[in-house]
């Protein structure tokens, strides 16, 4: 008897059992986008490594460890010429490799593994054939494979790979429990779209305007529900409702007839809008149906579903599914085992993007191609929700996926759910700034760098003194920090008291305030519509009454060449539009502006994308993935260098570079005990992680000069020097000597 596992009680499974095992799940799991063969085979193949004497000595006897993984990947290109699988196979514990070079006698890469198996450096594992039998080429034909071009083949190949590693790792966690894991008890769709829909019934008949308006977006999303799958655009300006109605269009086209949908997918930019649209979600369709997969969120505080909310967070397995862009598009790129497993349950999904125009224009190019493929292939569809859509009509149409807009005439839309006026006032002085932002009793001003954004907090407490209720926001001060800052912010606004803050770009996107007048650094168009949504956001005052300034900073702060081009585009559409950049700050209230139109906004994202045209896909991680039938060949059969494991090194939707600086707090005492003594946890990290502040390399080399900073693990370090850490301003180096961190 061949072993393939053993459990800590002394229980043992037989290879061939596994085998099957995993090869029925994968082929399930395969079923909803047609690769149900390719999967049956690749579970049959995975382990057959484990026939070997030297395998069965490592298991039973614990003999050294044995790779067991290429024996299989071998015996698929040999026997059957399926490239795509043998990658599948080959990768199934250290994730999917490189194709490699025909040049290459050895290595990682699956041409040097394959060369290994070739030469006979394998342990012998034939004594496979005596218990299974791997299915024929022709008997796994994809249908459809006449038909992919080499990006899809890529695709293809890492969506069964993750119905295999999911399979493996369900099947093998079975086994040593003893049982199959216990899934969160999930409502049907149709019960969700049912408890929505009486939550949006208490909408009607709307009273105003307002709820008018809103309710015609919902009715919009109701009618579209049932067009045939494919991309969609929900343009809403901010005040229109979009959480529900973007909701209720999901649900219901994923219910519509011949859709045979199976989940919804929210992907956003930030965890504050997650987190926010989550809770939403759980009050209207219950929290069992409701993941929130992100770093923040906190499993172990999550009751007694905490464990199994971990565990379906591994594959995604729940009806909604709220998460991160960064989560979402890494996945689709990656070849780690643990990114990979949820892949197969993104298929038959419709996927929301919320505030679609944050979508990082250095990765555009080959996020819109994941979502074209995964629409063409995969029985998806795909929602663009914004009050700033980011032109990307053309660029879906010219993957066959033309965008079509669910709400009926957006400018009117735009028109009737106006509530602020745009004015320029030109270049002005941080002191400046700071008288007008003291003759208002409450105003927010929104800068694009952390060093002004202190200075001006600075110049407007030495002017307005510590009673003139003057806040600071920045990622100077940790998630905690901030969130006690905004509770107490909100406090002074709804008891109508003074409250002037003073901030960067954070405040703009999933963060609900409401101020009657904003001033806004010269920034993208995009983040100077979403600022304007927290000037009126309740829509109480008149439009006239509510303005947002937008001036252009006096003092350089030395903001990042991105942010800088943007402000270059923004002073470009103020010229379109008739403000003359010169003289706009003659007039104290400014020149007009409506910055905010969507012809506007539809002219910033042309601008923006034609100037980046060849940095859409700055890492040239699409073109790798589309040139690979450049492929080499082995014993007459091509070898596609498809190179999965550079493309997931390169593909990041946030730079590297930062590093987390812990500030330590009595909330997390244990927790930070734990990681000093090296037995911290997952969880442990994640606690901390909202009290940790983000620097970059010459920040932090000012306080460990200083001597203010220790290593804990890897790119995180504690605060040691609590000093450097104001209540009001959060983490502050310029004490610490040498150049401040403010950049």
């Amino acid at each position: 008897m061949y072993v393939s596992h053993v459990s800590e009680d002394g229980r043992i499974e037989r290879v061939v059992d596994h085998l099957r095992e995993v090869a029925e799940m994968a082929a399930e799991f395969a079923r909803p986008f047609g690769a149900e063969k390719w999967a049956y085979l690749a579970g049959m193949a995975h382990d057959i490594g484990k026939y070997s004497a030297e395998f069965q000595n490592r298991i039973l006897r614990e003999g050294h460890k044995v790779d067991h993984s290429t024996a299989g990947a071998y015996e698929l290109y040999e026997q059957a010429g399926l490239l795509p699988l043998s990658f599948c196979v080959a990768g199934h514990h250290g994730g999917l490799p490189d194709g490699g070079s025909l040049a290459e006698l050895e290595g990682p890469t699956l041409i040097g593994r394959l060369r290994k198996a070739e030469h006979h450096e394998l342990p012998d594992y034939r004594a496979y054939a005596r218990e299974i039998e791997l299915p024929k080429a022709e008997s796994v034909v994809f249908d459809n494979m006449t038909h992919f071009d080499p990006f899809s083949l890529a695709f293809l190949t890492r969506m069964v790979f993750s119905c295999l590693v999911d399979a493996d790792f369900l099947s093998t966690e079975c086994f040593m429990a003893g049982s199959p894991r216990e899934l969160m008890a999930t409502d049907p769709l149709e019960v969700l779209n049912e408890r929505l829909e009486r939550k949006v019934q208490s909408f009607y008949p709307p009273r105003g305007e307002l709820n008018k308006t809103r309710c015609a977006i919902l009715d919009a999303c109701a009618e579209a529900a049932s067009d045939a799958p494919g991309v969609f655009s929900l343009t809403v300006p901010t005040g229109g409702g979009k959480t529900y109605a973007s909701l209720r269009f999901a649900l219901r086209h994923a219910l519509a007839e011949g859709h045979d949908m199976r989940r919804v997918i929210y992907a956003v930019p930030f965890t504050s809008i997650i987190e926010q649209n989550a809770e939403v979600f759980r009050e209207v369709v219950g929290a069992n149906n409701v993941l929130e997969h992100h770093g923040n969120f906190d499993f172990d505080n999550a009751g007694e579903d905490g464990g199994m909310l971990r565990l379906a967070t591994e594959n995604w397995d729940a009806p909604i599914v709220v998460t991160t862009n960064v989560q979402l598009f890494e996945s689709l790129y990656a070849n780690k085992t643990s990114r990979c497993r949820k892949l197969h349950n993104i298929a038959n999904s419709v996927i929301v993007l919320d505030e679609a125009q944050m979508l990082p224009t250095k990765q555009l190019l080959p996020c819109v191609r994941a979502l074209a493929e995964l629409v063409h292939r995969y029985g998806c569809t795909v929602v663009l929700c914004t009050a700033t859509q980011p032109s990307l009509g053309e660029m879906f149409a010219s993957y066959g996926c033309p965008v079509r807009e669910i709400a009926h005439e957006p400018q009117a839309l735009y028109e009737r759910l106006r509530r602020t006026e745009y004015r320029f006032v030109g270049k002005i002085e941080d002191e400046a700034l700071a008288d007008r932002l003291a003759s208002h009793k409450q105003a927010l001003c929104v800068v694009n760098s952390r060093k002004q954004a202190k200075a001006l907090y600075d110049s407007a407490r030495r002017e307005l003194g510590d009673d003139g209720g003057v806040y600071h926001l920045s990622t100077l001060m940790h998630p905690a920090h901030r969130e006690r800052a905004l509770a107490a912010i909100r406090r002074r606004l709804a008891a109508g008291k003074a409250c002037r803050v003073i901030a960067t770009s954070l405040i703009e996107v999933g963060v609900d305030v409401d101020f009657p007048v904003v001033y806004r650094a010269l920034a993208g168009v995009d983040s100077m519509v979403q600022c304007a949504g927290r000037c009126n956001r309740e829509g109480k005052r008149p439009a006239c009454e509510s303005i947002v300034y937008l001036f252009d900073p006096k003092t350089s702060y030395g903001i990042p060449n991105d942010t800088a081009q943007k402000c270059s585009i923004a002073r470009s559409i103020l010229l379109g539009i008739g403000v003359s950049l010169e003289n706009a700050g003659a007039e104290s209230e400014g020149v007009p502006c409506d910055i905010g139109s969507l012809e506007a906004i539809a002219s910033y994202f042309d601008q923006l994308h034609e100037l980046r045209a060849d940095r859409l896909d700055a890492e040239g991680v699409l073109g790798d993935l589309t040139e690979i039938d450049r492929a080499e060949f082995h014993k007459d059969r091509p070898i596609p260098l498809i190179p999965f494991k550079d493309a997931a090194g390169r593909f990041r939707m946030i730079e590297d570079g930062s590093h987390s600086v812990i500030v330590p707090d009595p909330a997390i005492y244990q927790e930070l005990r734990d990681l000093r003594a090296g037995t911290g946890t997952r969880g442990s990290m994640r606690r901390v992680a909202r009290y940790s502040v983000g620097l970059y390399d010459n920040d932090l080399k000012v306080l460990q000069r200083a001597g203010a900073v220790r290593l804990l693990d890897g790119d995180t370090y504690e605060l040691v020097d609590p000093s450097l850490y104001r209540e009001d301003t959060g983490l502050d180096a310029s004490d610490a000597g040498g150049k401040g961190l403010f950049f």
